[in-house]
């Protein structure tokens, strides 16, 4: 049989592990700040991607310092999967036909496209026929 001081230190800890355990679930799952959604892009009434990207994420513009010796490198611009070139290439890119821009850093540019992606690469993937 138990002692009666002996369950008070066990009702305890039964009362805090039940509070620790318990979570809301109310709350909202962080944004994604590598991501722009055709959501975000249209609420903030902008033009083009470039002046989007700018006002929105102006990060992903950043040097972020030296990343070859020989060469001035930028971030790339990729459009549904083919290089376009510099940041200035955005502007060209009408904000209505745009599904989602997409941020990937140095390592993940350089995984999916080789070398020469030292400051990462920006993605922008259009809408398609019968997607919003």
């Amino acid at each position: 049989m138990i002692d009666n001081r002996a369950r008070i230190p066990c009702l305890l800890l039964l009362a805090l592990v039940t509070a620790c355990g318990s979570r809301s679930t109310t709350s909202q799952a962080r944004p994604d700040r590598n991501l722009l959604s055709a959501e975000e892009i249209r609420a903030a009434g902008y033009a083009d991607a470039l002046t989007t990207v700018q006002s929105l994420r102006p990060l992903w513009l950043n040097k972020r310092g030296v990343s070859s010796i020989n060469l001035q490198e930028s971030v790339k611009i990729y459009l549904d999967g083919s290089l376009l070139g510099g940041p200035d290439q955005l502007q060209a890119i009408n904000t209505s036909t745009i599904g989602s821009i997409r941020y990937m850093d140095a390592i993940e540019a350089t995984a999916r496209w080789g070398l020469d992606h030292g400051l990462g690469a920006i993605v922008v993937s259009t809408r398609r026929e019968g997607r919003p």
